[in-house]
């Protein structure tokens, strides 16, 4: 009888230790099921506002219809028993995509009263979270947004990439005057000189 309460006490204090660090396991495989969803409703969002002009979906289901989500996705974290995702309205709706998307990564012109359309879901739990998204440590301010950003091809950037391939303008020719240095000048028998040079092609 000792015995079985010696190991019955072993036992209590085993599960007392492994408990927390289980549910710290179980409550980390929600968050990243979270972002996961979240993820999914993102994208869906962003395919829609690309097949429709930047326009943002009146509804979930409207993503559901327009097969671009396969199903609406619980909140894994969701405090409410529906479990369903806090949605995220653009409240400017005169708002550019590109203004939208730079307010979206501070959450200062989102909303959850619809107006202009459904641009993202969040959690509606308002718990700390274990790890940090976005620099977010809060459930409910992780927000998932699908609006598109808008790019500029060519440029500045595209430019410099292009430098240095294919013949340089002004570059040593098959046959030509030899030039080693940054200046100089070709002489009208053909040689030429410059800083650091002797001349060459006589």
């Amino acid at each position: 009888m000792a015995g079985l309460l010696v190991a019955l006490s072993v036992m209590a204090i085993l599960l007392s230790v492994a408990l927390p660090a289980w549910s710290h396991l179980i409550r980390r495989e929600k968050e990243e099921e979270l972002i996961f969803r979240g993820n999914q409703y993102a994208r869906a969002i962003n395919l829609y506002q690309r097949k429709f002009a930047n326009a943002s979906p009146a509804t979930l289901d409207i993503l559901i219809e327009q097969r671009l989500l396969r199903r609406k996705f619980k909140d894994p974290l969701s405090p409410a028993k529906d479990g369903e995702f806090q949605l995220l309205y653009l409240n400017n709706q005169g708002t550019s995509s590109r203004a939208a998307g730079a307010a979206a990564a501070t959450g200062s012109t989102l909303g959850t009263k619809p107006s202009g359309g459904i641009v993202g879901v969040a959690s509606k739990n308002t718990g700390q979270s274990i790890r940090t998204f976005n620099g977010k440590t809060r459930y409910n301010e992780w927000q998932f947004v699908g609006i598109q950003q808008t790019t500029q091809a060519g440029g500045a950037a595209a430019g410099a990439g292009q430098r240095g391939t294919g013949p340089q303008r002004g570059g040593a020719q098959p046959g030509g005057p030899q030039r080693s240095g940054a200046q100089g000048s070709v002489r009208p028998d053909g040689s030429f000189t410059g800083p650091g040079t002797s001349p060459q092609g006589r």
